[in-house]
């Protein structure tokens, strides 16, 4: 049942905790067109340190969405969106040695690779540099960075690199865009998943809605044009698995072009309740007991995982 939740962050994190299905957040805004969009698509955010293990799990995913689009009458593409910014070797090259040791070619039901760095990120969106340069000055920030590998901007602004992918030239929009962190992993098919959001109309689908407290130490990871349009309150979600419209994307996408952006776990659903876009949480059966930006999942436990009935058909992380 939708809800209007006008601009209170925590009247709406408290409804939600009470079993609101879905949350509309104030008027849509009018000022930007939407492209003709159609299907589903699903973008995996990987990197040079994404593991070998971790881009089998992404091969796999990208047949499981073509069987998907059979049940869901609408075309599902799985897409590879990879910083390349410290990758000794192409993604798409790892792939190709992926696809050898098993005797596969690429074709078909394979991912699609779309790379980038960060130059390219900063030159489209030069806020960027600036929030960069103003980031805590703290020992555990400056580790998040080079720690286990060096990360580059995309691995926290994560809405830039989006956009990068949406405004590619003459290539099909989809309706929906789920977007997946490298490390994460389903207990079941991926078709299972996207069939349980067929009809769920929401702007931004997430996990662990909640508001930003000044406290945070993202908090003031921000352009001054965000904290301009932006004061309180500010929200943030996990980002392990979520699903952004069409609308959202367009969205943010404005935002950006007028030098909006901030951390992603707090400008994505930040601004999403300032556009007026809507909101539903991950489907608690569908959330593995391990789901945290730190949970690990022991590799021997995965094969049971996936065969228990309490377990199977879930996100872990």
């Amino acid at each position: 049942m939708a809800m209007a939740m006008g601009r209170s962050s925590d009247a709406y994190v408290e409804r939600a905790r009470c079993g609101a299905v879905r949350a509309q957040w104030g008027t849509r805004r009018r000022g930007y067109a939407l492209p003709r969009c159609e299907g589903v698509a699903v973008l995996v955010r990987v990197h040079g340190g994404t593991s070998q293990a971790m881009l089998r799990r992404h091969l796999a995913w990208a047949e499981e969405a073509r069987e998907a689009e059979r049940r869901l009458q609408a075309p599902v593409s799985v897409w590879l969106l990879a910083d390349e910014t410290f990758a000794g070797q192409s993604i798409q090259d790892r792939l190709r040695g992926i696809a050898g040791e098993v005797g596969a070619g690429l074709a078909g039901g394979a991912p699609q690779v779309f790379s980038y760095r960060e130059a390219e990120m900063v030159q489209r969106f030069p806020a960027l540099e600036a929030i960069r340069a103003a980031l805590p000055d703290r020992p555990e920030v400056r580790d998040c960075f080079r720690l286990p590998g060096l990360k580059s901007l995309a691995w926290c602004f994560h809405v830039e690199s989006l956009l990068l992918w949406w405004a590619r030239e003459g290539a099909p929009k989809p309706k929906y865009l789920w977007v997946l962190e490298d490390d994460v992993g389903y207990s079941g098919h991926l078709g299972h998943f996207l069939s349980a959001y067929q009809h769920e109309p929401a702007d931004l689908v997430s996990h662990a809605l909640q508001p930003a407290e000044p406290t945070w130490v993202w908090y003031t990871a921000a352009s001054k044009a965000f904290d301009d349009l932006v004061q309180r309150p500010r929200l943030r979600c996990a980002e392990h698995v979520q699903r952004l419209s069409s609308r959202l994307m367009e969205a943010l996408q404005n935002f950006a072009r007028s030098g909006v952006s901030g951390w992603s776990e707090m400008s994505v659903p930040t601004l999403c309740q300032l556009a007026g876009l809507s909101y539903c949480p991950l489907k608690p059966e569908q959330v593995g007991q391990i789901f945290t930006f730190n949970g690990k999942v022991p590799e021997e436990a995965w094969p049971s995982i996936c065969q228990n009935e309490r377990t199977r058909n879930r996100w872990w992380h």
